[in-house]
């Protein structure tokens, strides 16, 4: 068995070597539909969160329904302009999350988007956003600053 074991280890430390740094700090799941990236999930337990603005030769192009939710580890997040959608939920009961900017590519928040986002002080939207979900900002207590750009469209309940 411990023959067994130190071959792993070396293959391990290998593997980790000769891997691409993104591979190595992959954290995050996803799927690719017609050539673009949707991210499913955030597996890592870091507090500053770079989404990346392509993965495996395609744009990421959507944060997927609950991806982020109840991360609470999650303090800021970075949203590439290759993004233009949030799904439901997507931020949805991350406590510690203070610091967002929604880029002007993206034209959607889904229903509660940042829902029970308690720690959220201020976020920053996007000139291409047309539509913000029911619920979106709801119990963001400590939300003391939005800007919602002329051109939105549709703005769901509370």
């Amino acid at each position: 068995m411990g023959r067994l074991l130190k071959k792993f280890v070396v293959w391990l430390r290998l593997a980790l070597l000769l891997a691409p740094a993104g591979a190595v700090q992959a954290q995050f799941t996803f799927i690719t539909n017609n050539g673009a990236i949707t991210i499913t999930g955030y597996t890592g337990s870091g507090s500053v969160v770079n989404i990346p603005s392509a993965t495996n030769g395609y744009p990421v192009t959507r944060l997927a329904d609950s991806a982020f939710n109840s991360k609470s580890t999650i303090v800021t997040v970075t949203i590439p302009g290759s993004v233009t959608n949030l799904g439901n939920y997507t931020f949805a009961f991350c406590p510690k999350l203070a610091n967002i900017a929604i880029p002007d590519s993206v034209a959607a928040i889904g229903t509660q988007g940042f829902y029970k986002c308690g720690s959220l002080t201020n976020i920053n939207l996007g000139t291409g956003l047309v539509s913000i979900g029911n619920y979106a900002f709801q119990y963001c207590s400590n939300l003391a600053s939005i800007t919602i750009p002329d051109i939105v469209t549709r703005i769901g309940i509370y």
